[in-house]
């Protein structure tokens, strides 16, 4: 994995998205690329921080499959 597919799967990394193959790249690249792993840094301690201030009300679980529905690398399989 580049830098350019790693800043494109960091977010999905974050979130626990990447199947096995996908994460042993992504996190060998971490270990080899430091601009990466500080990027990924920020990412993750900003997203923390969203999450703790921003996530304290669930969200209706019809909003919630509709969002979830929109995103392209979910589709489908969110309306399971």
């Amino acid at each position: 994995m580049d830098c350019q597919a790693v800043h494109a799967v960091m977010y999905r990394a974050s979130d626990n998205e990447l199947d096995g193959e996908q994460l042993l790249s992504f996190r060998q690249h971490l270990i080899l690329c430091t601009t990466c792993s500080h990027r990924y840094g920020f990412v993750s301690r900003f997203l923390a921080v969203v999450r703790g201030r921003c996530c304290r009300d669930a969200a209706p679980t019809t909003l919630r499959v509709r969002i979830l529905a929109s995103f392209p690398h979910r589709g489908a399989a969110a309306v399971e």
